[in-house]
């Protein structure tokens, strides 16, 4: 009788003691205020030569084993962004030393092969659970292997190291060695199960994001505008993720054009720009459907020669299927 009531003693201990909780993980990224760091890019869950994000949309690539936290320019990493620690954890690998430069070609790529991760490194959380953070700014980097960190702890700084066509950290977790989405739980080769953000809060999927995290997140499912505003010509994505923002036009201006910079597109969205100046109409073009989806575009409407002064202001939108789902308007005055 007292052997069994040791027995049941110690089955009751058992059952009291705390079972470790797994982390749930910050955001990747120390984002400026004033300033946005949206997701270009999520997850691929398709195995095959296709490519699916986990919401069963076109906003990944194949192959795609991480999730592509951004800034807007060069000029952002010039000025530095801080990578931090999404969660508790140990350096077990790190590089550095690699330069900072958008890939644009064959060359460039052949320049980063077997090296495309750029400069970075990877966070051993136990438990199976692994981050690893790759596109950091050469010489960033303040942690070698061994060191213990904690959450949002500085890792270094974002760059564009590496097979990066933007500025950005590019982030993977792992469980048990496989990729992870950190939004649903979805792992790659797994079939996306929800259609958009709010229909995976009610799935029952186990994502693996903290409270904050999950809050920051804008609908996987619409397009993201980076910026939209005025320029004294036409603009590209390369200008802008180069140079940044473009100065405004002045009366000596070869031209006076308005353009919306977004991301995350789908297919057969259009872009409506209108100006007007003084109230009236100065310049306005719908464009054409486009012809797949689009990480990111820019679209631009205006007019040649030196503007004259006056108040301008800018309409831009992103419509898609006959319903404007994305508006942005900006107001100027040339003197």
């Amino acid at each position: 009788m007292l052997r069994r009531t040791i027995q049941l003693g110690l089955l009751l201990l058992t059952l009291a003691l705390p079972v470790a909780a797994e982390p749930l993980f910050g955001l990747p990224l120390a984002c400026p205020e004033g300033s946005i760091c949206p997701i270009q890019q999520f997850v691929d869950l398709d195995p095959g030569p296709d490519a699916r994000d986990p919401w069963c949309g076109t906003r990944t690539y194949d192959g795609h084993k991480g999730t592509d936290f951004r800034v807007l320019s060069m000029q952002d990493v010039a000025r530095g962004v801080e990578v931090v620690a999404m969660a508790d954890g140990v350096v077990r690998a790190s590089r550095d030393g690699m330069a900072d430069r958008l890939v644009s070609s064959d060359e460039d790529r052949k320049a980063v092969a077997s090296r495309e991760c750029g400069n970075g490194l990877i966070l051993d959380h136990g438990g199976g659970l692994e981050t690893q953070y790759c596109h950091m700014r050469k010489g960033s980097l303040r942690l070698a292997p061994g060191k213990k960190v904690r959450k949002g702890d500085v890792l270094g700084l974002v760059g564009a190291s590496g097979m990066a066509q933007f500025p950005h950290v590019h982030v993977t977790l792992r469980r048990d060695g496989k990729e992870t989405d950190p939004f649903t739980g979805l792992s790659a080769g797994q079939a996306c199960a929800v259609t958009d953000a709010g229909e995976a809060a009610g799935s029952g999927l186990h994502g693996w994001l903290d409270a904050s995290a999950t809050a920051a997140m804008t609908a996987p499912d619409m397009p993201t505008v980076l910026s939209a505003g005025f320029a004294d010509g036409p603009v590209s994505d390369r200008q802008l993720v180069q140079s940044g923002l473009p100065a405004l036009p002045g009366t000596l201006s070869q031209a006076l054009v308005g353009y919306i910079w977004a991301i995350n597109l789908a297919k057969a969205d259009r872009f409506t720009l209108r100006i007007e100046k003084d109230g009236r109409l100065f310049s306005e073009q719908t464009s054409e459907p486009l012809d797949r989806s689009k990480a990111v575009y820019v679209a631009y409407s205006g007019k040649k020669g030196a503007p004259a002064a006056g108040r301008y202001r800018l309409e831009a939108a992103i419509v898609r299927q006959g319903r404007t789902i994305v508006t942005e308007s900006k107001e100027f005055t040339l003197e």
